[in-house]
This record gives C-alpha cells, structure tokens and sequence, in this order.
C-alpha cells in the first residue's frame, strides 16, 4: 500500500509540473501565406507575441484567435513538455504544435477575396510560471 501511495504521489507532484502556468515570450522567425494569387511574405516580419498555457487553455496577445481548442498535452523523449492544440470556427482552422521552444501555427483562413493558408514558426522562451 505504500509503494502504491508513494507512487501516486510521485505521478501528481511530476504531472502537476506540466499543468501549471507559464509564460511565453515569443518571436517569429518566417512567416507565410499561401493563396490562389501566389505567395506572400509579410511586409514587416519579427511580430513578437506573450501567451499563457496552463495545461489545458491558452491566453494570448495574437495567433490564438479561438475561445476554445482542442488540446492535448505531451512530453517528448528529452523530456520537453508541449502541446498540439486545434480551434474552428466559421471563418478560419488553426493548428498549433508547441515543442522544444518553438511554436508552430498553420491556420486556413477563409475570410477577405479568397481563402489562404497561413504558416508561421515562432521562437519562445519561457518567461514565468504562476
């Protein structure tokens, strides 16, 4: 019963870690959109953005436009915690994957004259946890 306990314990105080609130300050590194008309660059690239993941949503000052994503959570053979999270509504799709540092967002985006597929990677570092 103890080892039972004691391993209990060791899984909560290990996977509260994952969940507890941190901060990022990021800054892109490429930006991209796709459309029918071609290729486009942003005319001024290097947006910096801060968001807040607390295991289970995110807050953000820019990218996560959605109320609610599907999340999920995961650490990776170095031990690195991320997450690949997915929101929708009527006018655009985003897909996230958040590992190492590095944000990756793709979003189909279906508002404007025509639909376009927009990609960014961000570099990130962890400024706080609360």
């Amino acid at each position: 019963m103890y080892k039972l306990i004691t391993k209990f314990l060791l899984i909560m105080f290990f996977s509260s870690e994952a969940v507890a609130n941190y901060s990022y300050d990021c800054f892109e590194l490429e930006r991209v959109t796709v459309a029918g008309s071609g290729l486009m660059t942003p005319a001024y690239p290097g947006r910096s953005l801060t968001f807040i993941w607390d295991g289970n949503t995110i807050q953000a000052n820019g990218v996560f436009y959605h109320q609610n994503y599907e999340m999920a959570s995961f650490a990776d053979v170095n031990g690195n915690t991320g997450f690949k999270a997915f929101g929708i509504d009527e006018d655009r799709q985003d897909i996230f994957y958040f590992s190492n540092g590095q944000l990756f967002h793709t979003a189909i985006v279906s508002y404007g004259r025509e639909p376009s597929i927009q990609s960014e990677i961000f570099n990130c570092t962890k400024s706080s946890a609360d």
